[in-house]
């Protein structure tokens, strides 16, 4: 918890001191060094939003930030009406300031109409999560970004941190099945995480995070259930194979809180009417969600 506090301090210490210079060549008409500047940040937030100590209205406040400085990058090139303006930029200031201290603010102080259409950002390798390949953090950004433009309402974003399991070391490419379905049994989103890249003796570690594609609204209407699978690949039969699987009521889904679910045996009943406990040991799946508002 401390590592992950100074390293949020470092890095609110290093944005907010880039977006002065960014924003100051920017007041001074210096086209060229503003649109890097603005772009090299947007990139560098973009992959760290995806860190997996960002709270909710942390990865909200970054999103948009993000989105604000690539589409005044784009804005110095080709002025609008719309166009977000260096006085827009301007008002971010102190929102950098408070950044991961909980006080940021409840209002964004620039309209959604100026930065919600604009340039795709690229999250860089720069800004990479340790242990995480890159290709891992320009997904993570850019399938936040597909979340927000398709869901309607709260995007709940879930984040499969590791599952216990007496036998962790012997699964071949586990990874995690998400399902969301309606009381009925019918599945209404689905998606796998990336296998594992990470085991100790009785865990399997993935710290994957998958955007649902129904708002939480929705989910609330529908009264649905989450459900995850644990997968793996049988060579022998050459075939993937689910081993055991948990389920969520919405009541337990909590925003910025670790949630614990029971393990129960084969095979998944998404109507809930044939559980078992996978085993007496206490191992069980660990989540964390969080959400952000489209």
């Amino acid at each position: 918890m401390t590592d992950e506090r100074e390293q949020k301090d470092i890095l609110r210490s290093q944005w907010t001191l880039q977006f002065r210079k960014a924003q100051q060549a920017d007041s001074w008409g210096q086209v060229i060094e503003a649109q890097d500047a603005y772009q090299g940040m947007a990139a560098s937030i973009a992959a760290k939003q995806g860190m997996p100590s960002i709270a909710s209205k942390e990865k909200e406040v970054l999103q948009r930030i993000a989105l604000c400085l690539s589409a005044r990058a784009h804005a110095l090139s080709s002025m609008g009406d719309d166009a977000i303006s260096s006085a827009d930029m301007k008002s971010l200031q102190p929102v950098f300031e408070v950044l991961f201290t909980g006080a940021e603010p409840e209002s964004f102080p620039i309209e959604a109409h100026k930065y919600s259409s604009g340039t795709p950002v690229k999250a860089s390798a720069e800004g990479e999560i340790i242990c995480a390949e890159a290709d891992d953090v320009y997904s993570d950004w850019q399938l936040s970004q597909a979340a927000l433009k398709s869901v309607s309402g709260t995007v709940v974003c879930i984040r499969v941190e590791k599952i216990g399991l007496k036998d962790a070391q012997d699964y071949i490419d586990p990874f995690m099945t998400i399902q969301v379905a309606d009381p009925k049994g019918v599945v209404l989103d689905s998606h796998d995480t990336l296998a594992c890249k990470e085991r100790s003796a009785t865990y399997v570690v993935f710290n994957h995070q998958v955007y649902l594609g129904i708002s939480l609204e929705d989910m609330h209407k529908q009264a649905v259930a989450l459900f995850f699978e644990f997968k793996h690949y049988k060579p022998k039969k050459k075939k993937v194979s689910t081993r055991c699987w948990a389920f969520m009521e919405l009541n337990e889904l909590r925003r910025d809180e670790e949630i614990i679910l029971e393990l129960y045996h084969k095979p998944t009943d998404l109507k809930k009417k044939k559980v078992r406990l996978h085993s007496e040991k206490p191992l069980y799946v660990h989540l964390f969600a969080t959400f952000i508002h489209s």
